[in-house]
């Protein structure tokens, strides 16, 4: 406790306006400053025990009294005097923290921001407070602004609406002072009644907002793009339910392939090109304990052989000239607890194909510019269409590579040697493609699918696919016939004669009605424009040929 004089403490706590009680050793009041009390009409009278909340505190503690006073207690072994004051703003906001210089700056610095405004209004829309940016703004001077009326500073604001309603205004560009603004008013209430209103401006103009949404939107762009990837390894891939056959061959394989899925052996799927060998690495993969994991597929016949390695290893930041920033992780991070398929490894340098050798050996990997090895775990599947061991022999190949990939082969055979396969797929693709492009459903002629059975099908399940697609638009009816196909389908086709020609008109006369009434859905009335006649001709022709 100070050494001055009671009578200095008293004098002294007139100065500060403030209240100063002085306790003897049984704790009744000794002395106090009698003018402050007085004019406060606080009940402390000398002799007397101070209220029994106060009695309770001890040596430098402190207690808010009722809502107006602040009191703290002072003394060495016991306490000897309580300071009795009215209570501060800062004293509600900060509490215990109120002793801090640094805190008492900080509520200034918010109060003075010059980058948020700030104005407070009573219900009746009076100006209780401006922050200095805000006087500054509006040209007053310090202090200036209390008790005016808003509306007549600031007609554009809202806050004295809000102020009078409680229904705050979240985000609102207003012109202030010919400037605009983004602004928030925000209701102020004490026991549910609301007291007044405060505004902040969050942005002093719209070109700071549009830029925050110009960078927001590009993070939900490449957030999207994100997704996406994530989608192309983690979704929509397909499993050995997806694999289409009625070939015995075939259904060995897949079996022998499910056999094989959940190991963690090395598969090399060869096959001719458009056979679906990555159709058969993502079942593998699906069927597998990585299934959750992501999976990663590289062509390595599209990538140029000076890009090869920093797609497969990563590289760090400024390992290479045009590098990307914070570097990128490579093929084999990102297929790290789930598979990587490496579709056309026969087109893998000699270089690259010694280091992939010693990744799967040591199963760690070096980015570009790195300076410490990265772990990976992946289970590598991958694919050609050449015939390696001919490459090892001519030197094209290496031969520990092949014999480490080569742990359980699966060749596909090629779509010429199984013809029960090509109706099935051509039947799935027409779906597919009549679903995905809301076109009729298709069906296919007799003899237009023996052309099919017929070709040769270089190009395998792919080519299918895209003459079946090139179908769906072509074909004008719901039927495709041999004429609609390709020339390269119809080369040695030749049409059968069967019948008179009247038959032969009444067959296609019976076709063209059926094809038709299956694209009007039944509407006959629709048919017969379809078929460029009139409805009664429509029925004659129905009856004639013994349509319902």
């Amino acid at each position: 406790m100070d050494t001055a004089t009671p009578a200095s403490l008293l004098l002294k706590a007139d100065y500060c306006r403030c209240g100063i009680v002085l306790l003897d050793a049984s704790g009744r009041i000794a002395a106090l400053n009698r003018e402050f009390f007085d004019t406060t009409n606080l009940e402390f009278r000398e002799g007397d025990f101070p209220p029994d909340k106060l009695r309770e505190l001890k040596e430098g503690e402190w207690t808010f009294w009722g809502r107006k006073w602040f009191v703290q207690a002072e003394g060495r072994q016991r306490v000897e005097l309580l300071v009795i004051r009215h209570v501060r703003a800062a004293d509600h906001i900060l509490g215990p923290y109120g002793e801090c210089c640094l805190n008492e700056e900080m509520v200034k610095m918010v109060l003075d921001n010059p980058y948020e405004g700030l104005t407070v209004v009573n219900n009746t829309g009076k100006v209780t407070l401006l922050s200095p940016s805000n006087e500054q703004w509006l040209g007053l001077e310090v202090g200036g602004g209390r008790g005016l009326d808003l509306s007549a500073i600031a007609p554009a604001s809202h806050l004295s609406e809000v102020a009078r309603t409680g229904v705050a205004e979240h985000a609102q560009v207003v012109d202030l002072h010919g400037k605009t603004k983004v602004t928030v008013n925000l209701p102020i209430r004490r026991d549910n009644k609301v007291m007044g209103a405060f505004g902040r401006i969050l942005f002093k103009s719209t070109e700071q907002v549009e830029k925050l949404v110009t960078k927001v939107r590009t993070m939900e762009l490449q957030v999207e793009r994100f997704e996406t990837l994530l989608d192309e390894m983690r979704g929509k891939r397909c499993s050995f339910h997806n694999i289409l056959t009625k070939n015995k061959e075939m259904l060995a394989l897949i079996e022998q392939a499910r056999r094989v899925a959940d190991s963690g052996a090395t598969v090399l799927i060869l096959g001719e090109s458009g056979t679906g060998k990555e159709l058969f690495a993502q079942a593998l993969h699906e069927a597998s304990r990585r299934s959750k994991g992501p999976f990663i597929a590289v062509n390595c016949g599209a990538i140029p052989r000076d890009l090869i390695e920093s797609e497969l290893f990563g590289y760090e930041e400024g390992a290479f000239s045009g590098a990307r920033k914070k570097g990128k992780p490579g093929k084999f991070e990102l297929a790290c607890g789930g598979t990587l398929f490496l579709d056309e490894i026969g087109e893998l340098p000699l270089d690259s194909q010694a280091k992939l050798l010693r990744v799967l050996e040591e199963r760690k990997i070096d980015r570009l510019g790195g300076t410490a090895p990265l772990p990976v775990d992946f289970r590598l599947v991958a694919a050609t269409n050449r015939d390696l061991m001919t490459n090892v022999n001519k030197g094209r190949f290496r031969a520990d590579l092949y014999y480490r990939i080569n742990e359980f082969p699966l060749e596909i055979p090629p779509l010429r040697s199984r013809p029960e396969d090509i109706p099935l797929l051509a039947k799935h693709f027409l779906a597919e493609v009549s679903r995905r492009e809301e076109l009729p459903m298709l069906k296919i002629s007799a003899g237009a699918t023996e052309a099919l059975m017929s070709h040769d099908w270089p190009g395998n399940v792919r080519e299918l696919r895209g003459v079946m697609r090139q179908m769906a638009w072509k074909s004008q009816g719901l039927t495709i016939e041999p004429h609609h196909l390709p020339p390269a389908l119809n080369k040695g086709q030749t049409v059968a004669v069967s019948g008179t020609l009247e038959e032969q008109t009444a067959r296609a006369e019976r076709a063209a009605i059926e094809s038709a009434l299956q694209a009007a859905g039944g509407n006959r009335a629709l048919t017969a424009r379809m078929l460029g006649i009139h409805r009664t001709a429509l029925y004659k022709k129905m009856n004639r040929l013994g349509m319902e």
